[in-house]
């Protein structure tokens, strides 16, 4: 998984996380870790931009909704420990990942983040500007 950041995109307090490649059990940790480092350098608002990615299991949801709970100054589940953080996921509140919005999955991990209920939370947008000022 190849991962770059566009901090304050356009001025507006927004970072983009530009993910490439696939997003499952070899790089999900990273994703999070590099959640946290975001987190820590001040951001609040964060859009993940999934168009490179071409396949999602479900680690990358953990992965997807931990950085969303970092995002909130909250503790996520511990991937350790398997299904119980899958699990967790469906304890989330409405708004819980309003910090974190996706920008353009392709078809397969749109169907998957349907599928498991996470569009509930996350706002998906296909264009990037729509996507920052929807913050």
């Amino acid at each position: 998984m190849n991962m770059s950041v566009d901090a304050d995109a356009g001025g507006s307090g927004v970072t983009v996380l530009r993910l490439d490649g696939d997003l499952d059990a070899a790089s999900y940790e990273s994703v999070i870790e590099r959640g946290r480092e975001l987190y820590a350098a001040g951001t609040r608002k964060l859009l993940v931009d999934m168009r490179g990615v071409g396949f999602m299991g479900s680690s990358g949801l953990v992965a997807l909704h931990s950085v969303a709970l970092i995002l909130q100054g909250r503790q996520p589940p511990d991937p350790e420990h398997g299904w119980a953080a899958f699990h967790a996921m469906a304890d989330a509140g409405g708004d819980d990942e309003q910090a974190l919005k996706l920008l353009g999955p392709q078809p397969s991990v749109r169907r998957a983040l349907e599928r498991t209920g996470m569009t509930r939370f996350m706002e998906v947008h296909d264009d990037e500007q729509s996507a920052i000022g929807s913050f």
